[in-house]
């Protein structure tokens, strides 16, 4: 005698914490949407799961920031990241919603429809450790292991390959916006994490940064100097951050005039951005003389 379809064994849960306290999801969820392109959806996909839908930055430039165009291309949207559509959300019947501690005021909304994650990303700033935890609420802690395996294996070859230079190079990270310069925190973003990984050494100032970000004037630019100096395209009211190349302040840096300024995009947020990252300082500290 077959069982009745309505006698289907009960699906296994268990209890997650995060930004809001404790909520019980499916152990292994399978309709699950993403309401963080950046900080959650890099290390979903990574994690080889596809979501159902997902939100996307609302802003110019990439709408799903630091992942391969051809990964999301056929991954229906939800609104953006600021404003996730409820009524898409709900259409889409999905078993687990996963977002940020940013969307909190969405929350009873989603948890209405679905067990609902926020996750707190100030206090999972390693992108390392987001994705182990994003990977034990999916049920891929093995997968994350192995992802993270791969990116110390790439960071070992860049040491290999800096080789003495490893110890002599100083490399600065900057974004540009206005008459204004944006730094971070050495451990607050992806790339100032990948660069402690590798060991380069960065200007003190920035090294002695206790503020998370910090916005700074142009006059301070020459304290951000270094041997290679990087500047991260990520405001959009800058479209064209190197057109401060035209200004006199730029011309007493070592950078310029060893011509060893590059702009790059590291608004990134998982495995697929860190190697983005790394592909650069491939690009310009290896292959570069």
């Amino acid at each position: 005698m077959q069982p009745s379809s309505k006698m289907r064994s009960p699906i296994a849960t268990q209890v997650v914490n995060h930004a809001l306290g404790e909520v019980r999801i499916p152990v292994a969820p399978q309709r699950v949407i993403v309401l963080h392109d950046m900080l959650i959806l890099d290390s979903v996909l990574a994690l080889g799961v596809k979501p159902i839908g997902s939100a996307y930055w609302p802003h110019e430039g990439e709408r799903f920031r630091g992942i391969p165009p051809e990964l999301v291309v056929d991954i229906p949207t939800v609104g953006n990241i600021s404003q996730p559509s409820i009524e898409k959300i709900l259409t889409l019947k999905p078993d687990l919603i996963l977002g940020t501690h940013f969307q909190k005021n969405y929350y009873e909304l989603l948890s209405e429809i679905a067990p609902t994650i926020l996750i707190n990303s100030l206090e999972l700033q390693d992108f390392k450790e987001r994705l182990r935890y994003i990977a034990h609420v999916l049920g891929k802690g093995d997968q994350a292991e192995e992802l993270l395996v791969v990116y110390q294996e790439r960071i070992k070859k860049l040491r290999q390959q800096l080789g003495e230079k490893l110890e002599k190079i100083t490399v600065s990270v900057i974004a540009l916006e206005g008459q204004n310069i944006y730094t971070y925190r050495s451990d607050f973003t992806i790339p100032s994490q990948i660069i402690n990984d590798i060991g380069l050494t960065r200007p003190l100032i920035q090294q002695n940064q206790k503020e998370s970000s910090l916005i700074s004037s142009i006059e301070m630019l020459p304290n951000h100097d270094a041997d290679v100096l990087f500047v991260d395209d990520w405001a959009e009211e800058t479209p064209d951050p190197m057109s401060f190349l035209k200004q006199p302040i730029w011309a007493q840096l070592q950078a310029v005039q060893n011509n060893r300024v590059y702009q790059v995009d590291w608004s990134v947020g998982g495995p697929f951005g860190a190697n983005r990252i790394i592909d650069d300082l491939f690009k310009y500290l290896v292959n570069t003389p």
